[in-house]
């Protein structure tokens, strides 16, 4: 689509290829839309975990239990933690 309207288009899918994809982007002298796949349930984690996030985090998935959606905290989990 980018490249339609003029622009460089860099689709990064594979993770193994995130650095020749990021110089290939970065080395264009125009600007560059770069579209990066990812899994959409990847948590992003901090460098420090607070109390206060562990709270909201624990209470994201309370709510989603006692809503009847424990099968997005069991998809959750096995998207973060079996990998």
């Amino acid at each position: 689509m980018a490249e339609a309207i003029g622009i460089k288009g860099v689709r990064i899918e594979d993770p193994a290829k995130v650095q020749e994809k990021l110089a290939e982007a970065l080395a264009h002298p125009g600007p560059v839309l770069i579209d990066a796949v990812v899994n959409r349930l990847e948590l992003a984690m901090p460098p420090k975990v607070t109390a206060e996030m562990a709270k909201g985090f624990t209470l994201y998935m309370l709510k989603a239990v006692l809503n009847g959606r424990a099968d997005e905290i069991i998809e959750l989990a096995r998207s973060n933690l079996l990998r």
